[in-house]
């Protein structure tokens, strides 16, 4: 939302008309003109505290909205696995549970750290939102924690679909935050001068666009949108995503396998020293795609 700045310009009201020649008669039509004219008025430039409340506020929001969306794909990924999955659905699960507890306790963090903003609506909106994440926490905390099973894979299908569901019952409080800061001017221009508020900007521009073959002489920057199955040099490589995260797995150019998790800037790199090696780059990932970048050399 762009900063909104509402400026009231007085008009001048010109009266015309037969004219006395005496002092009175031109003091009352000055006098006139002046009541006619309303004074200027200007929506004061938000405060610094109230466009950091705004930006906190749409990082906890945004964080809330990815954890929901990333645990509806990985609950898929473990109730119906891919054909080609690498490793059994308990450890698929054990790995889930990891990633959803933590996005949970990041919300968490994101929302603790949003002091009281003065405005009722807004306020409110916050104390809400906390309490609908609390109302989940424990459950997840105690879902998630493998302390208590004779193995970290004990169970761990069942206690990931748990959570899941529990996550995906977590909804955002109505009005949300756009629609509360669009009723108080004030917040309205905070809510615009936030960076944190601002849409996400495209992905950059891949070298090599969505051409899956550029890769195959074992040097590449591609953009992904979807699964995509392809080859970097003799590596065999399947990459799958997430709003935040590229899941990269390869089967290894002597029969090796591996998965490597990739967020904006993340490396990782499929190989041994002074063998064959694969390294792949997240140069930016979203809720569009990602531009990915591989390496491979041997």
């Amino acid at each position: 939302m762009d900063r909104v700045a509402l400026l009231t310009a007085g008009v001048a009201l010109v009266v015309s008309g037969c004219s006395s020649d005496t002092a009175d008669g031109a003091g009352s039509a000055g006098a006139a003109a002046t009541a006619s004219r309303p004074a200027a008025s200007k929506v004061a430039e938000p405060s610094r505290a109230l466009v950091k409340w705004a930006g906190q506020m749409c990082e906890a929001t945004e964080l809330f909205e990815t954890m929901r969306t990333d645990s509806a794909i990985g609950v898929e990924d473990i109730s119906d696995p891919p054909a080609d999955a690498l490793i059994g659905a308990e450890f698929t699960a054990m790995g889930y549970l990891w990633d959803t507890s933590s996005s949970l306790d990041e919300v968490v963090e994101g929302l603790d750290a949003v002091r009281p903003s003065g405005i009722a609506a807004a306020d409110r909106l916050h104390g809400d939102l906390s309490k609908e994440v609390a109302r989940v926490r424990p459950k997840v905390t105690a879902l998630s924690d493998s302390s208590e099973h004779t193995s970290p894979a004990e169970d761990s299908v069942d206690r990931a679909e748990r959570v899941g569901r529990l996550i995906a019952s977590l909804k955002i409080p109505e009005p949300d935050l756009a629609a509360v800061a669009a009723q108080e001017p004030k917040l309205s221009a905070a809510y615009g001068a936030a960076p944190e508020c601002a849409p996400p900007g495209p992905l950059p521009k891949a070298a090599d666009g969505t051409d899956l073959g550029a890769c195959a002489d074992g040097a590449c920057e591609i953009l992904v949108t979807k699964k995509v199955h392809l080859r970097v040099g003799a590596w065999k490589v399947r990459v799958s995503l997430t709003e935040t995260k590229a899941t990269v797995r390869n089967d290894g150019s002597e029969g090796g396998v591996g998965e490597i998790w990739l967020s904006t800037g993340g490396t990782g790199t499929f190989g041994e020293g002074g063998g064959d090696e694969l390294t792949a780059k997240a140069i930016a990932v979203n809720r569009d795609g990602a531009v990915l970048n591989f390496r491979a050399k041997s």
